[in-house]
């Protein structure tokens, strides 16, 4: 893919002689980085997998926002809080779970009933935060829209 320049963005995206281009919104500028030359290793296939799975799971829009007011909460409490997006800290959250329950969680077979039948803390972020996967924030009692 080429870099382009498109009307009504601030920025360009796209790649360009081994660099990324992107706008971040939140940091009204456009960004820069190398791209990636990773090997070929089976761990990579994993983490494949795994994004998949997650982005399968399909979260609600209530859920979504939920998530999107806990992290500006968190950032107006913390301002070295430095997540670009609420599902940033979402796939944070979900990796923080499958540590602290290894025999219960695997993120690479995670599914929505899953979710729902063995009530795991990912099921809202009020679950989260109640089982510690989280950090609290005043005012999260009230995040309590279900995945």
């Amino acid at each position: 893919m080429k870099a382009t320049v498109k009307e009504g963005l601030k920025g360009f995206s796209g790649k360009l002689d081994g660099a990324i281009y992107y706008y971040h919104p939140r940091l009204r500028r456009t960004l820069m980085r190398k791209a990636p030359k990773m090997p070929k290793q089976p761990q990579n296939d994993d983490y494949r997998e795994i994004s998949r799975q997650i982005k399968a799971l399909q979260p609600s829009e209530g859920y979504r926002s939920d998530f999107k007011i806990y992290l500006n909460l968190l950032r107006d409490r913390d301002e070295s809080v430095l997540l670009p997006s609420w599902y940033s800290l979402y796939v944070k959250m979900l990796w923080a779970m499958q540590a602290k329950y290894p025999e219960t969680v695997n993120l690479k077979t995670l599914t929505k009933a899953q979710v729902t039948e063995q009530q795991l803390p990912c099921r809202s972020v009020r679950a989260a935060i109640e089982e510690g996967l989280l950090v609290a924030v005043p005012g999260y009692q009230y995040l309590n829209n279900q995945m």
